[in-house]
């Protein structure tokens, strides 16, 4: 999705909604203050530690996407069905115009790219 956000950032805007973790209690390398650690990344219950684990995770997988976090009452994930992932694209109108499967297996950043292709009036490439 990196690479979608680079090309595309002028034509869509691009969201990243961090939603309750999919595997709490993992513990993973993430890059803290310039340096790797390993963190225990634990369900949160807070607003502020909801924001402080998903700023380690984008920071960690050396994101530029612009980040939102979901609310702990869960409604974003409960509303797009996000969990463990998801792609949606809303149009112009508001309405969703793209919705793809639930990841892993369908997460398909290249069906999106194909819609952006699309929108944007592209030349279909051979």
């Amino acid at each position: 999705m990196e690479r979608l956000y680079k090309i595309y950032q002028d034509d869509a805007e691009f969201l990243l909604v961090y939603i309750r973790e999919a595997h709490p209690d993992s513990v993973l390398i993430v890059e803290k203050d310039g340096q790797e650690e390993l963190l225990k990344v634990t369900q949160t219950e807070t607003l502020q530690s909801h924001i402080e684990t998903a700023q380690t995770c984008s920071a960690s997988l050396h994101l530029s996407i612009p980040t939102l976090v979901d609310k702990p009452d869960n409604a974003v994930n409960a509303a797009y069905s996000g969990w463990p992932d998801r792609l949606v694209v809303v149009g112009l109108d508001g309405n969703i115009a793209y919705y793809g499967s639930k990841g892993p297996g369908g997460f398909k950043p290249q069906e999106v790219e194909k819609w952006l292709q699309e929108f944007r009036g592209d030349q279909p490439q051979e």
